[in-house]
């Protein structure tokens, strides 16, 4: 199934149409939040694949 980028809810910053060399231009102040945020996911992953409980740790 593929979705586009206006089908997945998410917090971070919709970076879809920015090229690598806009985005090294971009005030880093202005993706802070979102590193900061992706950053703890992939350091907390959660395993949510449609169980019936919460989302939990996978380690």
């Amino acid at each position: 199934m593929d979705l586009s980028p206006a089908d997945v809810e998410t917090d971070l910053i919709d970076l879809s149409e920015v090229s690598l060399s806009t985005l090294n231009q971009c005030d880093h102040a202005t993706l802070a939040d979102s590193v900061d945020h992706l950053i703890a996911q992939v350091d907390r992953p959660r395993s949510n694949l449609g169980g019936t409980g919460p989302p939990g740790r996978v380690d």
